[in-house]
């Protein structure tokens, strides 16, 4: 039984001082990395665009690169993590993040920058995509234990999705800060109506949606601006035929366009507040 443990024991030894002797090395030949033994043999074939040294832990992995995108394989050359990632250091932390989330490698999700298409996406700590890469910008997913949603970026316009991939905030809003509270009224289940906010139609129409991204109040304005006031009392200041006027959270006006500047058109609203 000891000669057994002893022989284990040696055959892990040398895998894991194997792993740690063996260095990348560039092939002229086929133009590509692999990786030698201290007698300079290959040991794992020449296949990659780029290669990194071995970790010096019990199962030693190497970030490598195919194309564009970084994986990681262990000492047999066997991919552990997919080549999705820009940087070889996201490939490695993917690796050493499987042994933390164990049977829950989709539900602990990672924003990628898909070096080919330039787009960005989600994927687990295995390199597989679990939201292909299709925005032009994200942010990583809020730390909420439930109700979890990421503020994302199509062309010039911010929406939201949950860590499902599911679009919960459509992708009509005109800043990043609109999209982020917007997913955050999502997250707290407040009711539909109660918070709105300007928003452009495929025309360049102003109105105004909800945190859903719905219409509200249909888009018919040259310009709208936010509304201000408290919950119950609140304006928004909106441009129509060349004038400036303001209009209640129900559309309705509360202060006639009539004005040719806006910030006359601002005075006029809060004094309407004002007398509330």
């Amino acid at each position: 039984m000891k000669k057994i443990y002893f022989l284990f024991l040696f055959g892990a030894m040398f895998m894991t001082v194997s792993a740690q002797k063996m260095k990348p090395l560039f092939d002229q030949f086929s133009d590509k990395w692999g990786y030698v033994n201290n007698k300079n043999m290959w040991v794992i074939s020449p296949a990659f665009d780029g290669a990194e040294n071995f970790s010096e832990d019990k199962n030693p992995i190497a970030a490598v690169k195919k194309g564009k995108c970084w994986g990681a394989i262990d000492a047999k050359g066997n991919f552990v993590v997919e080549p999705i990632f820009e940087f070889s250091n996201q490939a490695v932390e993917a690796y050493y993040q499987q042994s933390m989330v164990g049977s829950s490698v989709n539900e602990w999700v990672l924003l990628v920058k898909d070096p080919e298409t330039e787009k960005y996406g989600f994927a687990n700590c295995k390199g597989n995509w679990v939201i292909k890469p299709q925005y032009d910008y994200a942010t990583d997913f809020t730390d909420y234990t439930y109700k979890r949603y990421s503020v994302i970026r199509k062309a010039d316009k911010w929406g939201c999705i949950s860590d499902k991939g599911e679009l919960v905030v459509k992708i009509v809003f005109e800043t990043q800060d609109q999209a982020t509270d917007a997913g955050y009224q999502w997250h707290k289940n407040e009711p539909i109506g109660v918070w709105l906010y300007p928003a452009r139609n495929n025309d360049g129409i102003w109105g105004y949606v909800n945190y859903r991204g719905e219409w509200a109040i249909k888009p018919i304005y040259e310009y709208a601006q936010e509304f201000v006031g408290d919950r119950y009392n609140r304006c928004a200041v909106v441009k129509i035929d060349g004038s400036w006027g303001c209009v209640n959270d129900r559309g309705k006006y509360v202060v006639d366009p009539k004005f040719p500047f806006a910030g006359q058109a601002v005075r006029a609203g809060f004094d309407w507040r004002k007398s509330k």
